[in-house]
């Protein structure tokens, strides 16, 4: 995935993501916004054609790729379980 930082401070950092890949913004967004280091994350989805979806991150007390990179790795392990036990399950289904 050709992730951009396009701003980096000590308490902000700015991405933008490939085009289409903006569905995982929503859950990364919900995620961040719990965490309580963070002051704001929101993300810009911008001109479909133009512009590429960007991610708004600062923080206080923590740099935001420690907090970007504990989420991410949070949302990896929750997804890797989901999928764990649906194929636990789809297994038993007959069709």
């Amino acid at each position: 995935m050709d992730v951009r930082v396009v701003e980096k401070e000590h308490d902000l950092l700015r991405v933008e993501l490939p085009r289409g890949e903006e569905t995982i913004l929503i859950p990364l967004v919900e995620a961040l916004q719990k965490e309580e280091k963070v002051v704001e994350a929101r993300y810009y989805l911008g001109h479909p054609y133009l512009e590429r979806p960007t991610l708004l991150l600062r923080t206080k007390g923590e740099k935001p790729q420690q907090v970007l990179k504990r989420v991410l790795k949070d949302l990896t392990d929750l997804y890797a379980d989901l999928l764990t036990d649906f194929e636990k399950k789809a297994d038993k289904v007959k069709a």
